[in-house]
């Protein structure tokens, strides 16, 4: 049965035709995205990959169990749905152990639906899905556990278009029901800068998809991290821990937060180092030993804050020029008021040490002088020492 907020949506929002205007597209009510998992899981062709034996048949019954209980899920509320699972790796007497141990004793839910077989795609298993979803009332997620059983090469074309058909036939039914069909799957045993690079197959899998997600887990490990990407939602990771073969949630972070995260210690106390002095100028080295920290090289130090320079410095109204001259870079820190007056090529001339000494001129008393572009106390342009010629040992660590 539909709900009352479903058929007023059936009511309510026009079908569009296959080519409109952009005036009459934005004048025209559509529905929102349906969600069977709010915020992880859509409507639509949704793959998820993991390595072997790590748990993903598991996690994927007990999802089906509450989504058809209408049980919450990570903190999510769930609407109750009729899910229909192909579980093809199974056996119907493995499937009633594993239900009883993930139910505990609790109500078996009517709406969900197990089979341990099914023809192929292009081979009936699409008009075996639409069948289904015309015998079963309110079917939100169809679960196909896993593709590589429902799958037939041909030998014809490449394994990206062979891996675009296969997968656009499915979405396909998908966008025509409004549901979702949820493909599991695996992973290449070769590692990858980016994890959904490791997804069996060709990236033409992923190119069909909606929504993806990408399952970490050590073998026999307790925790496991789930990596989500999708067209309706915002990249996210879920960070999970299996007891008694549930995942529960422990934490969840968007990619910005993850992103946060990854941001060494030693930027945040530099920037509020220099948040505090104001304008400031010299070499890395020297800023490190200014703000006290003792955990990063210098080369380090300016590699990162390059890469991370919107999230820490810039939200701060901290900007910087950068110089090298004679094997010596030096930094110039200036806020939004306003330092472009000093001409940073003018210092490549001071003979700046790599490391500061009691009785070296870039010691921390002649940083807060001398060694700033202006003086903290004054604003006033501070005198430029003497100095001594260029270090060539500074190149190391500049």
């Amino acid at each position: 049965m539909y709900t009352k907020q479903e058929r007023m949506m059936q009511m309510t929002f026009t079908k569009l035709p296959k080519a409109i205007s952009a005036e009459e597209l934005l004048s025209t009510p559509l529905p929102p995205v349906k969600w069977i998992i709010p915020g992880l899981l859509p409507a639509g062709l949704a793959l998820f990959a993991g390595p072997s034996k790590a748990g993903k048949s598991w996690l994927t019954l007990w999802l089906c169990l509450q989504i058809a209980q209408g049980n919450p899920v990570w903190n999510r509320e769930i609407e109750p749905r009729t899910v229909i699972y192909f579980s093809l790796e199974d056996t119907f007497n493995r499937l009633q152990n594993r239900i009883f141990q993930l139910i505990d004793g609790r109500d078996a839910p009517e709406r969900l639906i197990l089979q341990t077989e099914c023809p192929s795609i292009g081979q009936g298993l699409e008009e075996q899905v639409e069948s289904l979803i015309h015998t079963y009332c309110d079917v939100g997620l169809i679960v196909i556990d896993t593709l590589q059983k429902v799958r037939v090469s041909d030998g014809n074309g490449g394994m990206y278009a062979n891996d675009y058909k296969e997968a656009g036939a499915l979405k396909k039914i998908a966008d025509k029901y409004g549901i979702c069909i949820l493909l599991i799957h695996h992973l290449r045993k070769q590692t990858a800068s980016d994890p959904f690079d490791q997804i069996s197959g060709s990236t033409g899998l992923m190119g069909v998809a909606d929504t993806s997600w990408v399952m970490q887990r050590k073998r026999m490990s307790q925790t496991a991290d789930i990596l989500l990407t999708g067209r309706d939602m915002d990249d996210r990771t879920l960070h999970l821990r299996e007891e008694n073969c549930i995942w529960t949630l422990e934490d969840e972070e968007t990619a910005e937060e993850r992103e946060i995260k990854a941001v060494p210690d030693y930027l945040w106390k530099a920037a509020k180092y220099i948040e505090s002095v104001g304008n400031w100028q010299g070499t890395a080295s020297e800023l490190l030993a200014a703000a006290g920290i003792e955990n990063a090289k210098p080369n380090q130090f300016t590699y990162n804050m390059a890469k991370y320079f919107d999230k820490v410095f810039e939200p701060k109204n901290i900007r910087y020029k950068t110089h090298r001259k004679n094997k010596v870079r030096l930094l110039n820190f200036y806020g939004d008021g306003g330092d472009d007056d000093i001409d940073i090529t003018q210092l490549s001339g001071w003979g700046i040490p790599e490391r500061p000494s009691p009785s070296s001129p870039s010691s921390l008393g002649a940083l807060e002088g001398s060694k700033h572009g202006r003086s903290v106390a004054t604003g006033q342009p501070a005198e430029k020492p003497t100095g001594t010629a260029p270090n060539p040992c500074e190149a190391a660590g500049a």
